[in-house]
C-alpha cells in the first residue's frame, strides 16, 4: 500500500499542476489520520541500506526500519521482524563514518514491546560479528508499545548503527530506526 500511495503522490506532485506540497501533505494526512512521519530532517538511515540476521515473514523486512514511517502495528507493513533465534541484529549503512550522537527507535506497538528489552546500540566502521563488536552506546530499556524513545550520548564515529539483542530465542522488531549526527 505504501507504494502505491507514492507512486500517486509523487506522480500528482510531479505533474505539471498549480498543487503546492504543503496542499498535498495536508491531503495525505486527512486520508491517513493514524500515520506518523518520522522526523525526516537530518535522518541519516533515511534512504540507507538495511539488513538483519534473519526475517520471520514477508512483513518484517529489514528496510521497513527506515522508511520515515513510525507506524507501529507489524501488521501495516513497516516493521522489521527478524525470526526467532541466537543473537538477533539489525543494521543500518550510512555508507560513509558520521559522527553520530542520538538513535530514535520505535517500537512494536501491537504487542511484544518488551522485546527490545537489553538491546544493544552499537555503532562502528567494522563488520566483524556482523557490526555487533563496534562500540556498545547503550542499551535499550523498557520502551512502551509504539513508544519511541530517543537515545543521546557523546559522539561516536561510524558507518553502522547496529541493534543487537543478546540471548538465545529471541525477536528484534523494530518500527523505525532514525540516526542523527552532528
Amino acid at each position: 500500500m505504501h507504494s502505491s500511495l507514492l507512486i500517486w503522490f509523487t506522480h500528482i506532485y510531479t505533474e505539471e499542476r498549480q498543487v503546492r506540497m504543503a496542499d498535498l501533505v495536508i491531503l495525505f494526512l486527512t486520508l491517513f489520520p493514524g500515520l506518523c512521519i518520522a522526523d525526516l530532517s537530518g535522518n541519516l538511515a533515511l534512504g540507507a541500506a538495511a539488513v538483519q540476521s534473519s526475517t520471520y515473514d514477508y512483513l518484517g523486512a529489514a528496510q521497513n526500519g527506515i522508511d520515515g514511517n513510525r507506524q507501529s502495528n507489524y501488521f501495516l507493513g513497516s516493521c522489521t521482524h527478524t525470526a526467532g533465534g541466537s543473537n538477533p541484529w539489525w543494521r543500518v549503512d550510512l555508507k560513509k563514518a558520521h559522527k553520530i550522537t542520538r538513535v530514535r527507535i520505535t517500537n512494536r506497538g501491537d504487542c511484544c514491546a518488551e522485546r527490545l528489552i537489553g538491546a544493544q546500540i552499537r555503532i562502528g566502521n567494522s563488520l566483524a560479528y556482523n557490526g555487533n563488536s563496534n562500540q556498545l552506546v547503550r542499551i535499550i530499556g523498557y520502551i512502551q508499545p509504539g513508544g519511541t524513545q530517543t537515545f543521546d550520548f557523546t559522539p561516536v564515529k561510524g558507518r553502522y548503527v547496529n541493534i543487537f539483542l543478546p540471548g538465545l530465542n529471541k525477536y528484534l522488531t523494530l518500527c523505525e530506526v532514525e540516526v542523527f549526527a552532528d
